[in-house]
């Protein structure tokens, strides 16, 4: 799993042949735009404000913020993180997120190189980016984000391996899952075990990595908010505490779209063969 991460570290675009290192730094960029658009997802979405208007403004004097002060990663780092009028700080997160957007497509294109499978991956990674800070900080998923990557797996998968019958079968059983333990759990405790948020998500999820993979993406992201939950000492884990979920979803799906066979190794090994050596 480090390969991705040590090629991320020792091959940026900058130390790359000029014919190399030109189409990544501008994928990077892309992605960065992206980025910045997600940091107007994460406000707008969770508040039921239009994503399309006004623009982007200043929370501080409320002003509109100039074409020139709202370029990816460079205002930021031009302005040191204030607003040009009336000098009220930028949250360090729009930086991070922009950057964050611009990881996404580079490890996409150094896991799956300049094919066809690199798009969907980014498309993909920066879905998950979203949803898994607003459901961190706002414990809701919002439809717009699923809804419009359910549609955008499918239509991926019309010229992308597995192909589009296993990205449909990949989105019933990943939504269709989730949605039986929710049930299930509220006929055993009469309590909702999981949102509506989190059918959706797994639905978008399955119809990017199919339905082996959702399933993957399920058993990891429970995994992984189990911990959390003993680690960070946010209650016992018998449901009475409540966990933003699609965070951890999200972060399975990333894992399991680069390693999904090693997750699933590691998994075997480590819980249903102890006395296998990972």
């Amino acid at each position: 799993m480090a390969t991705v991460w040590t090629q991320l570290l020792a091959t940026p675009p900058w130390t790359q042949p000029l014919p190399a290192a030109v189409p990544l730094a501008l994928a990077m960029w892309l992605g960065a735009c992206f980025g910045s658009f997600s940091n107007v997802l994460i406000y707008r979405l969770p508040r039921n404000l239009s994503v399309v208007g006004p623009r982007s403004f200043c929370p501080g004097c409320e002003k509109r913020v100039a074409w020139f002060d709202n370029i990816p990663l460079l205002s930021w780092l031009l302005l040191r993180g204030r607003c040009r009028r009336c000098g009220s700080s930028i949250p360090v997160r729009y930086f991070l997120v922009e950057a964050a957007g611009a990881l996404c497509v580079l490890a996409a294109l150094l896991r799956l190189g300049w094919t066809g499978p690199a798009l969907p991956a980014s498309v993909l990674l920066l879905l998950l980016l979203n949803v898994a800070i607003i459901d961190w900080q706002h414990m809701i998923i919002p439809h717009t984000l699923t809804i419009s990557g359910m549609v955008l797996g499918l239509l991926f998968a019309l010229w992308t391996r597995p192909g589009l019958p296993a990205a449909l079968l990949g989105l019933a059983v990943g939504g269709g899952v989730i949605l039986a333990v929710s049930w299930g759990w509220k006929l055993l405790r009469g309590v909702e075990g999981m949102g509506g948020g989190d059918v959706m998500l797994m639905g978008m999820v399955g119809a990017f990595v199919g339905a082996v993979g959702s399933l993957g993406v399920l058993f990891l992201g429970a995994f992984l908010g189990t911990v959390y939950a003993v680690t960070a000492g946010r209650g016992k884990v018998d449901g009475s505490s409540k966990l933003p979920f699609g965070t951890f979803l999200a972060a399975a799906a990333a894992l399991v779209l680069f390693w999904g066979p090693q997750v699933a190794h590691w998994y075997v090994s480590s819980f249903l063969q102890p006395g296998v050596s990972g």
